[in-house]
């Protein structure tokens, strides 16, 4: 397996630089948001060849895959300009990831919390953001990656299975899978009977899976914590990855620097 995290956690740095620092932290894949891991890079669209042949040179030397691409826009905004200019986001982000050599370029549905009303009224245009992404995937052969998030449009494993359905392309559409994200603390006390459902869904299509733990309220945000330390079972997730992906990217996501060693030798236990 690969064993990563998300590359800006640890701060902006030269590609060289980041690509150290990974190594250095022990780490052989990443989650990179290059404008925000990048130095030199202000955002996604001012973004020089050079720059991406810089990234990919500094990665592969160091051994360091590029599991996921982060171009995190906001896909179902009921704004036309705005769902419009953020599936064009993505769809250059596509190029960006044939020229560094990522797996994946991923993105969440949304970019703020929504209600149930808000979910279902949306859901048909996230759907409509993806079919396009993925329709420009295949012509350059990439692959778009969509993370489920609960409080956003995409947030159950039936919207996920509806979503999938649509799609119906294996090779230029997968999931980042983050279970804490698709959690609530009303299912956290049956997650032997929550999980296997998300993995069955998911299914050969996993991009990547977020590793993080938290400890859930009911009226209140989650407290996140080192990884063993909260409420998240990975029992049934971990004997899904080595039945049926061993070499999944396994990735720590929302770096808690002070217990990062500790977290990665958690992951490797895995």
């Amino acid at each position: 397996m690969k064993y990563g995290c998300r590359a800006h956690d640890y701060g902006c740095f030269t590609a060289k630089g980041l690509a150290d620092v990974l190594t250095a932290n022990g780490y052989n894949a990443a989650q990179l948001a290059m404008p925000k891991a990048i130095r030199g890079i202000p955002n996604f669209t001012d973004i020089t060849p050079a720059q991406l042949t810089d990234i990919r040179t500094a990665f592969a030397e160091a051994g360091i895959e590029i599991s996921v691409l982060s171009c995190y826009q906001d896909l179902s905004n009921p704004d036309t300009a705005i769902r419009e200019n953020a599936v064009a986001a993505v769809c250059r982000a596509l190029h960006y990831q044939k020229a560094v050599g990522a797996k994946h370029v991923g993105s969440e549905s949304a970019c703020r919390d929504l209600t149930e009303d808000e979910k279902a009224a949306t859901l048909p245009l996230l759907t409509d953001s993806i079919l396009r992404i993925v329709e420009q995937a295949a012509k350059i052969d990439a692959c778009f990656a969509l993370e489920p998030v609960f409080v956003h449009t995409l947030g159950t494993v039936e919207k996920l299975r509806t979503l999938k359905e649509a799609v119906a392309d294996h090779d230029h559409f997968h999931i980042i899978f983050d279970p804490v994200n698709v959690l609530t603390a009303a299912d956290v006390p049956r997650q032997a009977a929550f999980w296997p459902a998300w993995c069955e869904v998911i299914g050969k299509d996993l991009a990547c899976v977020h590793m993080k733990d938290a400890v859930f309220h009911p009226d209140a945000p989650r407290t996140p914590t080192a990884l063993g330390a909260g409420q998240m079972d990975y029992t049934v997730i971990r004997e899904w990855l080595h039945r049926d992906h061993p070499d999944a990217a396994l990735l720590r996501d929302e770096v808690i620097l002070p217990a990062a060693q500790a977290d990665l030798a958690y992951i490797k236990a895995l």
